[in-house]
């Protein structure tokens, strides 16, 4: 079966193309830059975006439950929180830095 195009408002498409194995569905900007994949397969659907920005907004939880998780940025990381933090493994827990690694508290606990 043939792929289907159907054009978007600002120079927008929306492909869905069917397969023997998976049906693939993608959204691509002006220039044909891929924006937006979704490829069902037989295990699950697989979601790619390349995007400027990605924000996420929820008036309740934002739950992530997978094997691995990692985060890669070029800038920086800020992870902040109104309430309490906590960070646990069940095996060893490292901190890398090639800079000073500094820890500020009403009280510092270590073991």
């Amino acid at each position: 079966m043939a792929a289907q195009i159907l054009d978007l408002q600002n120079a927008k498409t929306l492909t869905i193309t069917p397969a023997e194995d998976h049906d693939l569905i993608e959204i691509h900007g002006a220039g044909g830059l891929m924006e937006l994949r979704i490829k069902l397969t037989p295990d699950g659907p697989i979601l790619q975006m390349e995007s400027v920005r990605l924000s996420l907004k929820s008036s309740e939880n934002v739950d992530v439950s997978c094997k691995n998780f990692e985060v890669r940025a070029s800038d920086g990381v800020d992870i902040h929180t109104d309430g309490g933090m906590q960070l646990s493994g069940q095996a060893d827990v490292r901190v890398n830095a090639n800079g000073d690694v500094i820890v500020t508290g009403e009280k510092i606990f270590l073991n």
